[in-house]
């Protein structure tokens, strides 16, 4: 009995490290494939496709004309950086609906250039624009704001406007986009 007692242990135990060998090696052997194939599709790659720097993808990425023979978007390395100017202080707006109630609205803004001296010119005419951006917007319908729609309209009407403002005192618009940075409908 000794010996059936030892025999079910060695073969139990053969069959516990039987099965974990058994599930280790797949592993193992996955993880070396995978390992494998990250450090040789780059050249594979590169000798299907040629470098990067070459095809049809080159063109886009490099602000090059289309097939069309228009000129594509320049990409964002080509630009000087972005520069934000806050127009403080933050708007507060009311609006008086038709049932007699008021609500109001709490708008933060700023414009985005890639110019020092556009920044310097905001801060310099920044009275006539929140002026005009105040009558714009209390021209709005206050319910047309709380959709992503108005509130994107909203957003390219002030744009126009700012560079209206901009092309009129300095006679250059300079701003290319005004991003709110907090909207607050109460």
């Amino acid at each position: 009995m000794a010996d059936d007692a030892e025999a079910t242990d060695e073969k139990g135990g053969e069959e516990k490290s039987g099965g974990l060998l058994g599930k280790l090696v797949p592993a193992v052997g996955i993880f070396v494939l995978v390992l494998v194939a990250q450090v040789v599709a780059p050249p594979i790659t590169t000798a299907v496709y040629g470098p990067p720097s070459c095809g049809p993808m080159a063109d886009a990425e490099e602000g090059g004309e289309g097939e069309d023979g228009e000129e594509e978007e320049v990409i964002a390395a080509d630009l000087p950086p972005a520069l934000y100017q806050p127009l403080d202080p933050p708007m507060v707006i009311n609006f008086e609906l038709e049932d007699g109630s008021t609500r109001f609205l709490q708008l933060s803004l700023q414009a985005m250039t890639r110019e020092q001296a556009t920044i310097d010119n905001l801060k310099a005419h920044l009275p006539a624009i929140r002026n005009n951006f105040l009558f714009l917007i209390a021209n709005r319908e206050y319910k047309s704001l709380a959709t992503v729609t108005g509130k994107e309209q909203l957003r390219a009407e002030l744009l126009a406007e700012a560079k209206a403002v901009m092309k009129k005192n300095t006679g250059k618009e300079g701003v290319e986009d005004i991003y709110f940075t907090s909207f607050v409908m109460q």
